[in-house]
């Protein structure tokens, strides 16, 4: 059975190449780094990989919305996996160079925002840059002295930086959920580590909109898997980009949608919406630091 070639979002160092490079040392598989999000989208359409690794939400930060509309937007993908990652953020700099030499941190706005309280007691006059990735910015910190770059351990391996202080995000549980997509058609039978072949706890993601949109319909459209005790793990809404006040829901839930009491409610909320896709039945994975 060949090697499956997974997209990821890069360069190789941010927290994506690490979560996707611990899944394949578990299950194997070729990487691929792509620029964007949307590429990675664009590189699974055309069958340039297998599948690809999108960031969902993170546990500080919330959801990254354009995951989210770009699954809605392109109706041929499929949920695959589950992949949780914890996040531990360490301050890098170029060998040498000592905290109370740097005017510049460089990292990505979300891995910024998660060391916010870290960066207000330590470094309140330093100037914080953005980049695209924590990755882009260890290649700016080590064009001087006087920068350092906030992201993952894979970084100080790859660009050979020192590490100056680490757990950045504080005692806050910190984690990012990404999932694997791929077309829906892929036969990916044999592989027990994906989709309805999977041997671990299962989950379940669908999209949704009410056939009407009136007052309660949420509740009358939840209502329905709470009649057979399933439990939820996460709903977000997100605009049609249709009309103004018009909203998909974005739900998950614990079990696989070949369960009866699952299938039952699936039915029932599918009946009840004017837009109903399932997104994918698919196991979950914990992946360590």
């Amino acid at each position: 059975m060949k090697n499956l070639d997974y997209a990821y979002l890069g360069p190789p160092g941010t927290f994506s190449e690490q979560a996707i490079s611990a899944y394949c040392s578990r299950y194997g598989g070729n990487t691929k780094n792509f620029d964007s999000i949307r590429d990675i989208v664009e590189a699974v359409s055309r069958d340039k990989v297998d599948l690809g690794l999108l960031p969902l939400e993170n546990s500080l930060e919330g959801s990254v919305n354009l995951s989210l509309d770009l699954i809605y937007q392109h109706s041929e993908l499929k949920l695959y996996r589950e992949i949780v990652l914890p996040i531990a953020h360490y301050l890098l700099a170029a060998p040498g160079v000592k905290k109370e030499d740097i005017e510049k941190i460089y990292s990505h706005p979300q891995a910024i925002a998660q060391s916010g309280e870290y960066l207000n007691e330590n470094f309140k006059d330093v100037k914080i840059v953005y980049t695209e990735s924590t990755a882009a910015a260890a290649d700016e910190a080590l064009k001087d002295p006087k920068r350092a770059v906030i992201g993952s351990i894979r970084l100080a391996d790859i660009y050979e930086l020192e590490i100056l202080a680490e757990n950045l995000q504080g005692d806050l549980p910190n984690s990012t959920r990404f999932v694997l997509a791929a077309k829906k058609d892929r036969d990916f039978s044999g592989r027990e580590h994906l989709g309805e072949n999977g041997r671990s706890e299962f989950k379940t993601s669908l999209i949704c909109a009410p056939e009407v949109n009136e007052a309660g319909v949420l509740y009358s459209i939840l209502g329905e898997f709470a009649k057979k005790g399933i439990d939820l793990t996460r709903i977000e809404s997100r605009p049609t980009r249709q009309r103004l006040g018009e909203y998909l829901f974005y739900i998950d839930l614990k079990g696989s949608s070949e369960d009866p009491l699952l299938k039952e409610a699936l039915s029932s909320v599918k009946a009840m919406s004017g837009y109903f896709r399932l997104l994918g039945s698919y196991p979950k994975t914990v992946i360590g630091n």
